[in-house]
């Protein structure tokens, strides 16, 4: 089944992490600057919104999979993650480790690369090292392929223990996040930081499709109900900005972790919204341009970086000035037109065999 609201979602989160790596404002000189300053800190939180529609999506796949074959195929999940992650993730790591380093020696350039290995086995948000710009956010493909191995295994082997895995994921995350805050380590990278996103995608999953009587209150909400519902994040955000703006040292970290945590139970309430409701809102499904960009949002992600980098050299070489407001759009235009070239011609083939291991 296909969710294209979904994809909206999914591209509307790109664009929040788009923003957050190329935008830059004055904010001491707007109206309420320190309000949208606070807001656009926020806005990493997109990642998390990848992580819960992943696992929310993967595990939604398996349940119909047991439920129309008795069983679930380890082998054909991971093909279709090879097959979905891979390609183009490889051809990323061409261009970084063989292709770029040739250039910039023709050029007479430096780049400051990261041991490949960190990245060639997909642990590299474990490697803290200062490194190029363009290849610093593919930590989170490295989040996202160590849970699929485990969540595979899991679907695979543990399926009649699902609720304890769960939980188990939210303890774990909980507790590493809470003994982070108390002895300063950082969480931002780590992949125990993220099991919370992904149980709780998982969680929603499971009980969409058991049409939960913990879900189906979503079913049926009032127009009124609606309105408050989704336009929870703006007083949420508004009482965590004063939250934030009145602590400070452990407590103000906390109230960041309280403020992400319910963030993401929002979300996965979101998504389960948009699909158990027959009367939701459809702005998600009927804006064909959020649907087309949260489509090729993997190459949007993985391009973006590289796009933003060799803009930046090349106007500094023609030596020319580009406000931000028109410098965003360039950004943004001709990632768009690479990444439109990746998924038609690079990972739509790859697409099609991974149809080939769907077994619903």
């Amino acid at each position: 089944m296909y969710f294209p609201q979904l994809d909206s979602v999914r591209g509307l989160s790109f664009i929040f992490i788009f923003l957050f790596h190329a935008l830059r404002v004055n904010y001491d000189s707007i109206l309420l600057g320190n309000f949208f300053s606070y807001l656009f800190s926020n806005l990493p939180l997109a990642i998390d919104v990848f992580f819960i529609l992943s696992s929310f999506l993967l595990t939604y796949l398996a349940m119909n999979e047991y439920q129309r074959r008795g069983n679930f195929s380890f082998r054909n999940y991971f093909k279709r993650r090879v097959l979905r992650i891979w390609p183009l993730y490889y051809f990323i790591m061409l261009l970084a480790f063989v292709l770029f380093p040739l250039a910039a020696k023709l050029l007479n350039q430096t780049i400051s690369l990261p041991e490949p290995v960190y990245y060639l086995l997909f642990v590299a948000n474990f490697y803290t090292a200062a490194h190029v710009f363009f290849l610093q956010f593919l930590w989170t493909i490295s989040v996202e392929e160590q849970f699929y191995l485990l969540w595979g295994v899991s679907l695979r082997f543990l399926e009649k223990n699902l609720y304890a895995i769960i939980g188990g994921l939210l303890l774990v995350s909980i507790s590493f996040s809470i003994y982070a805050v108390l002895n300063d380590v950082k969480t931002y990278f780590n992949t125990l930081t993220y099991l919370l996103d992904f149980g709780l995608g998982a969680l929603a999953a499971i009980l969409f499709f058991k049409k939960s009587r913990a879900v189906l209150w979503l079913s049926d909400l009032s127009k009124t109900s609606q309105v408050l519902f989704y336009g929870y994040l703006i007083p949420h955000f508004i009482l965590f900005y004063f939250l934030n703006k009145y602590t400070n040292g452990d407590s103000n970290e906390f109230v960041a972790l309280v403020n992400r945590y319910i963030v993401v139970i929002y979300v996965s309430l979101l998504i389960t919204e948009q699909v158990i409701n027959e009367k939701r809102s459809r702005i998600f499904e009927k804006n064909r341009f959020l649907i087309y960009t949260g489509k090729i949002s993997y190459g949007l992600y993985c391009f973006h970086g590289i796009t933003i980098t060799f803009i930046n050299i090349l106007l500094q070489y023609l030596n020319f000035e580009v406000v931000n407001g028109l410098l965003i759009i360039i950004y943004f235009t001709v990632n768009y037109f690479i990444s439109y070239m990746s998924y038609t011609i690079l990972e739509k083939p790859f697409l099609r065999l991974k149809a080939k291991w769907r077994r619903i």
